[in-house]
C-alpha cells in the first residue's frame, strides 16, 4: 500500500506566534513546510525545530513590503518543481501609528505588508492549484482580524481596513474559485490583548490562543468555509458590530453626537483638488465646485480631456489649475502628494480616480492587478496622508473619497469590491479619528452610476433604467451628506436599502447572492 504524498504548504509571516502555531499544526499533521516572510534567524529556529522525520523546512526570510524579497516568494509558489499545495498567508505587524501623525512611508510599507502581499501571493498561487487539481483541503488561508468589521481609531483604524481588504478578498475568491474545488479561507481572530484595543465596540473578551486560532482555522478550511472566526464570543462580537449605526460608534469612541444637517456651504478657503477629474464622477465635482465658487485643482492622467474640462470651468471665473498625472505610477502620486502638503492650502480632497480590471482574477495579469491597487488603494492612503495633517493644523477640511456599493458585497470574485471595503472602512475609522478637529471625512458609495466605468472593461450596461445614478444626482447627494457630517454615503434610495440589506444579512448568503449578479471580474 503506497504512502500518501504529503502536502506542501507555505506559510508567510512564520516569525509570529499565529505563524508558529500554523506551522507546527502542519508539521504535525505530516505536512513538509516552507516558511516566509521574517527574519532569517526566526525562520531557521523554527525550521530546526521542526527538523525532524519530515524534510527539513524550506526557509524564504524578507520583508514583504519589500518588492524583491516578495517577488522570491511568489516565484516559489510559481514554481513547477515542488508545488505548494496550501498557502498560508499569515498575520503583519500593526500599524505603528494613525493619520494624520504617521510618517507616510511607514503607512504604505504596512499597507503593503497587509493587502498588497496578499493580493501579490493569491495572485501568484492560485493559477498553479487550480491547474494542478490536486485532490484533498489545498488552497489558501488568509489572516485578517476582527477590526475589519469594527469600527476603530487611530492605528487601530488603519489595520481594520487592512483586514476589511483582506476579508473581503478572500470571501469573493473563495466563491468564485469555489467550482475549481479549492478551498480559500480567511481567519479573523480577536487581536492579542484584546481589551487594549480602542474599537468603538469594546472587546472585553479573552483572546482564543494562538494554536487554538490555527486548528480553528484549519477545520473550518477542510470544511470549506469562507470565513473562520474563532470563539463564540467572537462570532457574537462580529455579528453584533455590524448593527451598530455609525452616530452610535461615534459616541461610543467619545466624540459625542454627530453634526446637525447644514445648508451647502460657500467656497472654503483654500482649492478643492479631484483626481480622476477629466470624466464621470470627477468631472460631476469638478463642475459641481465650480458652480458654488471653489478654485479646483484638477488631476487626471488624460492631459488633453483634462485641459478641455479645465478651460470650460475658467468661463465660469474660477481659478483652475492643471496637474497631469498617472496615480498608477510612484512619481504621479509623488507630485500630487507634493501639491497636497506643500502648495497653497487645499481645503476638500476628494479622491475620485480609480477602475475595474476586466476578466477573472486568476487570468488578469498580475502587473495589471498591482496598477489596480496603486490607483485605487494606495493613493487613497498617501494623497489621504499628505492632506491631512495641514487641514487639522488650520482646523478645518474635508477628505471625500469615492468608494462604491460594491465594497460591501463579498462575493463577486473581484479585487475592485475589495478595494472598495478597504476604502469605505478607512474613510469611516479616519472620520472617528478627527472627529472634534474642524475636519471631516467621508466615503461616498454610489451604484450602478452613468460614467464610462463600464465601458472602459467592455461590460454592457444591464439591469433596469432606474437603477442607473446620474453622476450630478450622486455628487450633489453626496455633498448634502457631507455637509450632514455623514462618515458614509450611499447615494439613491435602491443603493441605501442594499447597503442596509447587505449590514443585517448572514455573509454566506450575501456570498451567494453577490456571485449570481455578477460574473468573476478581476
Amino acid at each position: 500500500m503506497s504512502t500518501p504524498t504529503p502536502r506542501r504548504v507555505l506559510v508567510t509571516g512564520a516569525d509570529t506566534e499565529l505563524g508558529r502555531a500554523f506551522a507546527r499544526r502542519l508539521h504535525a499533521a505530516g505536512d513538509e513546510l516552507v516558511l516566509a516572510g521574517g527574519p532569517r534567524e526566526a525562520l531557521e529556529a523554527l525550521a530546526g525545530e521542526l527538523d525532524g522525520a519530515s524534510s527539513r523546512p524550506e526557509v524564504l526570510p524578507g520583508d514583504l513590503a519589500d518588492a524583491g524579497d516578495l517577488d522570491l516568494v511568489a516565484r516559489r509558489l510559481q514554481a513547477e518543481a515542488r508545488p505548494v499545495d496550501l498557502l498560508v498567508v499569515g498575520p503583519t505587524p500593526p500599524h505603528a501609528a494613525g493619520l494624520p501623525e504617521a510618517d507616510p512611508a511607514d503607512l504604505r510599507a504596512a499597507l503593503d505588508r497587509g493587502a498588497g502581499a496578499v493580493l501579490a501571493l493569491l495572485r501568484a498561487a492560485l493559477p498553479g492549484m487550480i491547474a494542478r487539481g490536486h485532490p484533498g483541503p489545498t488552497g489558501v488561508i488568509t489572516v485578517a482580524g476582527v477590526a475589519g468589521f469594527l469600527p476603530a481609531t487611530g492605528a487601530a483604524g488603519l489595520d481594520g481596513a487592512v483586514q476589511a481588504y483582506v476579508v473581503t478578498l478572500t470571501e469573493s475568491l473563495a466563491q468564485a474559485l469555489g467550482r475549481d474545488g479549492l478551498g480559500i479561507t480567511v481567519v479573523c481572530p480577536p487581536p492579542p490583548g484584546s481589551g487594549s484595543t480602542p474599537s468603538a465596540v469594546p472587546l472585553r473578551l479573552a483572546p482564543p490562543t494562538p494554536d487554538a486560532v490555527a486548528a480553528a482555522a484549519l477545520a473550518d478550511h477542510a470544511a470549506g468555509r469562507a470565513l473562520s472566526v474563532p470563539g463564540v464570543p467572537t462570532r457574537a462580537l462580529v455579528g453584533a458590530s455590524r448593527l451598530v449605526p455609525y452616530p452610535a460608534a461615534r459616541f461610543a469612541t467619545g466624540h459625542g453626537a454627530p453634526r446637525g444637517r447644514r445648508g451647502p456651504r460657500g467656497p472654503r478657503p483654500g482649492a478643492a483638488l479631484v483626481t480622476g477629474a477629466s470624466s464621470g464622477i470627477g468631472a460631476a465635482f469638478a463642475d459641481h465646485l465650480a458652480a458654488t465658487d471653489h478654485d479646483l485643482v484638477l488631476v487626471a492622467r488624460d492631459g488633453n480631456r483634462l485641459e478641455a474640462t479645465a478651460e470650460r470651468l475658467r468661463r465660469q471665473g474660477v481659478q483652475v489649475e492643471v496637474l497631469v498625472a498617472d496615480l498608477a505610477d510612484a512619481a504621479g502620486r509623488r507630485r500630487v502628494a507634493e501639491r497636497l502638503s506643500d502648495g497653497a492650502p487645499v481645503s476638500l480632497l476628494v479622491n475620485n480616480a480609480g477602475y475595474a480590471t476586466a476578466g477573472e482574477f486568476v487570468d488578469t495579469d498580475a502587473a495589471d492587478l498591482r496598477a489596480n491597487y496603486e490607483v485605487n488603494m494606495a493613493a487613497v492612503l498617501e494623497l489621504t496622508a499628505a492632506a491631512l495633517p495641514g487641514m487639522v493644523a488650520r482646523g478645518e477640511g474635508d477628505v471625500v473619497n469615492v468608494s462604491s456599493v460594491a465594497g460591501f458585497l463579498p462575493g463577486r470574485g473581484s479585487v475592485y469590491g475589495a478595494g472598495k471595503a478597504y476604502v469605505t472602512t478607512l474613510s469611516r475609522n479616519l472620520a472617528l479619528t478627527v472627529a472634534g478637529t474642524g475636519v471631516r471625512v467621508m466615503a461616498l458609495c454610489p451604484g450602478f452610476t452613468r460614467t464610462e466605468f463600464h465601458q472602459r472593461i467592455g461590460m454592457e450596461r444591464s439591469g433596469p433604467s432606474w437603477a442607473w445614478l446620474d453622476a450630478d444626482r450622486v455628487v450633489t447627494e453626496g455633498m448634502e451628506d457631507l455637509e450632514a457630517g455623514k462618515a458614509v454615503s450611499v447615494p439613491g434610495a435602491v443603493y441605501k436599502t442594499i447597503v442596509g440589506v447587505t449590514r443585517r444579512g448572514p455573509r454566506s448568503l450575501l456570498r451567494a447572492l453577490a456571485a449570481r449578479s455578477a460574473s468573476g471580474r478581476g
